[in-house]
């Protein structure tokens, strides 16, 4: 480097490879004849350089250059982003496609071209859609496919995510009606393990069953499904409802390709002799296309089904589950109103058990929002709240028989203080770490172990 100074020779960049590896690469833009030829004479004279030769392009260069040549051939738009949703780079499909010059691309936020793009929600990482997701720049039709970008060392974070390459294909308008609306998929708390499990198995060909209580969201991840699977770029989708589906739709199923996806809701409806009846074709193979199908719970089907649906069944867990997240649910559901949730309607909010999960929880909200906006208020306050006999998802009666109130109340007790201790059996446990989870002082917690003959798992401090 002390030879390219003394020549006042400005080096750009470097780089080190070659095939051997031992190679040692140099940009030095605008070097002149005869400069070169001074050079070439002192570098030969550095000890372990072997050989000096001039080329028109350093590899990342090259690389660089084919890759511009081969997009800029691609008929299709072909972009980049980075984690914040700015485009790094396009093609001039892209540009075109976008109504701007190829120059002014790069830098530029997608959103401004796909504004109803849920981009943030993308950028997580966890979420729907990846293929065939149908969008609208400047009146024409696109089928988007995103292709996220990870880094190798968390590649299940949401910190893992280093942006996304998209591509976009012209799609007729009539197809436009033969696929599902696709949403989002909340990744809040214990639902992220749901959203990870179904990003893995939604490409697969196996059948894939989505269980969970009422409005927790399975017809939401069937579409998901669908849209995180590599069928979404050219397949086929049909929905079925269970309350419907009879031997008529199943030979209809029959008959369909394998570059379907066939959507199943609420397959526990299915009369139980057609549930057999497809287990069987499922196991001779009699069935080509893909199958989603939705239940209340893997125990609901017929047994054949379970059998088969087991190792790929995606579990939704209830509103109930989730206490810490709920408000962050809330605030996604109140996302389109002008509204917010003062501190006490959260806290309500969070003490309800929810048998409907989030539709119940959506209902409840909106219904809030317009009482809020008709008293010309911007916070959602606990008056706002429709009121909602609070039934625990317990049978009390059945469960507390013979039992005075004092007795149910110590039961439950220390079924809690059993629970907190087991799910933090690898460690020591202190009165103190205790107490602060449970909200109360460490004295009372220490008390409480002794009268319940738990005191072997705690230490006083």
């Amino acid at each position: 480097m002390s030879i390219f100074s003394d020549y006042r020779v400005n080096v750009r960049s470097g780089e080190i490879g070659g095939d051997s590896g031992d190679k040692v690469y140099l940009s030095a833009p605008g070097l002149l004849v005869a400069q070169y030829q001074s050079i070439e004479k002192s570098l030969h004279r550095v000890r372990g350089v072997r050989q000096v030769r001039r080329i028109e392009l350093i590899p990342s260069e090259r690389r660089h250059f084919e890759l511009d040549t081969l997009l800029r051939h691609v008929k299709d738009p072909v972009l980049s982003v980075d984690r914040e949703g700015r485009i790094v780079a396009a093609n001039q499909a892209a540009a075109r496609a976008f109504g701007i010059s190829h120059s002014q691309v790069a830098g530029m936020s997608l959103q401004r071209f796909l504004p109803r793009l849920q981009l943030a929600e993308l950028l997580r990482g966890i979420t729907a859609p990846r293929y065939g997701f149908p969008v609208t720049v400047r009146g024409q039709a696109f089928t988007l496919d995103w292709s996220p970008i990870a880094l190798a060392e968390a590649p299940g974070a949401v910190a893992s995510l280093a942006g996304a390459v998209l591509t976009l294909q012209p799609r007729e308008g009539a197809q436009e009606l033969a696929v599902p609306l696709p949403q989002v998929l909340w990744d809040l708390d214990k639902r992220r393990e749901s959203c990870l499990r179904l990003q893995q198995m939604a490409p697969l060909r196996e059948p894939l069953l989505i269980c969970g209580e009422r409005g927790t969201g399975k017809s939401t991840f069937m579409r998901a499904a669908y849209y995180l699977s590599p069928l979404a770029e050219q397949g086929q989708v049909r929905v079925f409802s269970g309350a419907v589906f009879g031997e008529p739709q199943l030979a209809e199923v029959k008959g369909l390709f394998s570059d379907t996806m066939v959507l199943l809701d609420d397959a526990d409806t299915v009369a139980m002799r057609v549930q057999q009846a497809l287990a069987e074709a499922l196991l001779k193979g009699s069935i080509r296309a893909r199958l989603v199908l939705s239940a209340h719970a893997l125990e609901t089907l017929a047994v054949p089904l379970q059998q088969l649906l087991e190792p790929q069944c995606v579990y939704l867990p209830p509103l109930r589950a989730m206490r810490p997240a709920l408000g962050g649910f809330a605030e996604k559901l109140l996302e389109n109103t002008a509204a917010e949730l003062s501190a006490s309607a959260r806290e309500a909010l969070m003490l309800r058990d929810w048998p409907t999960n989030l539709s119940g929880l959506s209902d409840c909200l909106m219904a809030a929002a317009a009482h809020t906006a008709a008293r010309g208020a911007p916070v959602v306050e606990l008056a706002d709240l429709p009121s909602v006999n609070a039934r625990e998802i317990l049978p009390w009666q059945e469960w507390g028989r013979g039992l005075t109130l004092k007795q149910q109340m110590e039961k439950v007790e220390r079924s809690i203080l059993q629970e907190q201790l087991a799910s933090h059996s690898g460690g020591s446990h202190s009165t103190r770490d205790l107490a602060g989870r449970l909200g109360i002082s460490h004295t009372a917690i220490a008390n409480k172990l002794r009268k319940y003959g738990l005191v072997p798992e705690a230490s006083g401090d």
